[in-house]
């Protein structure tokens, strides 16, 4: 169309079409996002509403196991007179199908007494021969003695190092040994439980407790 020919009053005509059809459009957008944004606010209440009962309910449960845990590890140890370790409690039905684990997760801590503990394992290391077998000995001492990422010792390696004092016998390399091995402090990170049974075939299967592990099809 070529609006040159067109009357004063069609060109006027047909702009106040065009700009009807803008605000049209435009509106129609407005209507369309603020639909999508009502289509979220309802999904994410519902879904709210359908959760939060859920999430209570995990809570109740896990404060009612972890009370009945501890009443029945009370009475185990009545029963057999001795003193169990409550940071980590499994138990399993009398027909082994059905295993219930819970606890605490913790990691490695020590407390001040481990540095003078490593103290004196220095003394110990300016002790040794400067001979192949002491610049060995060293290296094994230095490797675990080593501090992870956080600056704590790990305990499997202080374990190891008692092993290798207990070897060589040294006085003094037992005691600094002894020393950080007395100042380990597990720090306990959270409570966890987990459940698992086998089907009529003997087969595991592991119960998810959590959302982030149930798989869905």
């Amino acid at each position: 169309m070529d609006i040159s020919n067109l009357s004063p009053a069609e060109r006027a005509n047909l702009m106040a079409q065009l700009e009807a059809q803008d605000r049209a459009e435009k509106q129609k957008r407005e209507d369309d996002i603020n639909a999508y944004k009502d289509t979220v606010d309802d999904f994410v209440r519902r879904v709210f509403a359908m959760l939060l009962p859920l999430s209570e309910q995990l809570k109740d449960a896990k404060n009612t196991i972890f009370k009945e845990k501890d009443a029945i590890v009370d009475i185990k140890e009545a029963l057999y007179d001795t003193k169990l370790d409550r940071h980590s409690n499994t138990f399993t039905t009398s027909d082994g199908k059905i295993t219930l684990s819970m606890g605490y997760r913790t990691v490695d801590g020590w407390s001040d007494d481990a540095e003078a503990g490593i103290a004196k394992m220095k003394d110990y290391m300016k002790s040794l021969s400067k001979d192949e077998n002491g610049a060995k000995q060293n290296k094994i001492i230095m490797e675990l003695l080593a501090k992870d990422k956080k600056g704590n010792l790990k305990l499997s390696s202080i374990v190891q190092l008692e092993r290798h004092a207990n070897e060589f016998g040294d006085p003094l390399f037992i005691e600094a040994v002894k020393i950080i091995k007395d100042s380990y402090r597990p720090q306990e990170t959270s409570q966890f439980i987990s459940l698992s049974y086998r089907d009529d075939d003997g087969e595991k299967h592991t119960v998810p407790l959590s959302l982030s592990k149930m798989d869905i099809k």
